[in-house]
């Protein structure tokens, strides 16, 4: 396609007729500036195209609703693929995508109790397969990695932009005390969701015979027994670090094993052929788990968030500046050495797993 069609670069109209002059006769026009060339546009090559369109899929401004077939049938072919041929794996993914969404719900819900309007809330990451925004302005549905889920709620940072109008509704707007209760908001549900899980498995499997209350209160103590192993685990695995890392790198069981994805897969897996209420004791362990992972004061976990808004409020009473505000964007640094931290640890966990199996035999 060429722009500007009425005239041609070579002094020709478009019709092959010389060009003629309108000045009067016997007059001389001064030759102007040489026009450009005109610009052609071109096509990109079919795969680029393809990419910018998978991209730019994602965006739902303006929609209420987002629906991508493609997408949705890749999705339910990878789902069925994995339960087909690794059903624990796809059972243990299920479990953790289910506790990861409630933690998410527990964030999602006592940020709207406190003023608060989160504006996304998905299963999975990446590019979206499904989505719908209600009338409050939430955006919620499915994304193609389901891997987790997230809810967002605008002014985490006290440097994010938001639109003037919904300043009042930010995180950053709300009182220290309502910033803290939605920061440990999902930590409460998986604690909640555990002791359900302990409780649910005390009734219903065939080799304990007890009552609800025994039940309840022996879950109680099981939740809190297992919190306590988990910060202990944590902390030799911390003291322990150089002796971990010469375990793995000679191929051998550390004396302080974490359990990643694919332990977990193993687990269920040997747990399938067991009675049902196996997996929801295993449940009930990996919310326990989670929870108090989630309360370590390092960013990005919840309970680095806490910790900020308790040291600021420290700082403010101090200082006497009730409006004082701490930004987490200054522990950027240390943020980031936690997440690679965290990545070598559920790397070098996952090649443990994958050279020394662990098996829910008995």
């Amino acid at each position: 396609m060429q722009l500007g069609s009425d005239h041609r670069t070579d002094g020709t109209d478009t019709h092959g007729a010389e060009a003629t002059s309108t000045a009067p006769s016997g007059t001389e026009v001064a030759p102007g500036p040489a026009r450009p060339e005109v610009e052609v546009l071109r096509h990109d090559p079919l795969p680029r195209r393809l990419a910018v369109r998978w991209r730019r899929a994602g965006d739902a401004e303006g929609r209420r609703s987002e629906w991508h077939p493609l997408r949705a049938a890749l999705l339910v072919a990878v789902v069925a693929a994995l339960t087909w041929w690794l059903p624990g794996a796809a059972v243990f993914l299920g479990i953790l995508v289910a506790l990861i969404l409630v933690h998410e719900v527990g964030h999602l819900v006592v940020a709207r109790r406190c003023g608060m309007r989160p504006t996304e809330y998905f299963l999975g990451f990446g590019p979206t397969v499904w989505s719908r925004t209600s009338r409050s302005g939430l955006r919620w549905g499915v994304k193609a990695v389901i891997l987790g889920g997230y809810v967002k709620i605008p002014g985490m940072g006290p440097s994010e932009e938001v639109e003037a109008s919904l300043e009042p509704y930010t995180y950053r707007a709300a009182t220290r005390p309502r910033r803290l209760a939605v920061i440990l908001a999902g930590v409460g549900v998986n604690f909640l969701v555990a002791l359900l899980l302990f409780w649910t498995y005390a009734m219903w499997a065939p080799d304990i015979d007890v009552g609800p209350v025994r039940a309840a209160t022996g879950s109680g103590s099981l939740m809190w027994e297992v919190s306590r192993d988990t910060v202990t685990s944590l902390g030799d695995l911390v003291t322990g670090a150089a002796d971990y890392s010469r375990s793995v790198a000679d191929g051998e069981v550390p004396e302080q094993r974490m359990v990643s994805a694919v332990g977990g897969a193993q687990l269920t897996d040997g747990l399938l052929d067991q009675h049902p209420s196996r997996l929801l004791l295993l449940a009930g362990l990996f919310s326990t788990s989670i929870a108090v992972f989630n309360l370590l004061p390092l960013l990005p976990l919840d309970g680095g968030h806490a910790a900020i808004v308790v040291t600021e409020g420290a700082i403010a009473t101090v200082r006497r500046r009730p409006r004082y505000r701490l930004d987490p964007n200054r522990f950027r640094v240390a943020a980031a050495v936690v997440v690679v931290a965290l990545l070598a640890l559920g790397a070098t966990s996952m090649y443990v797993d994958v050279l020394h199996p662990l098996s829910a035999a008995g």
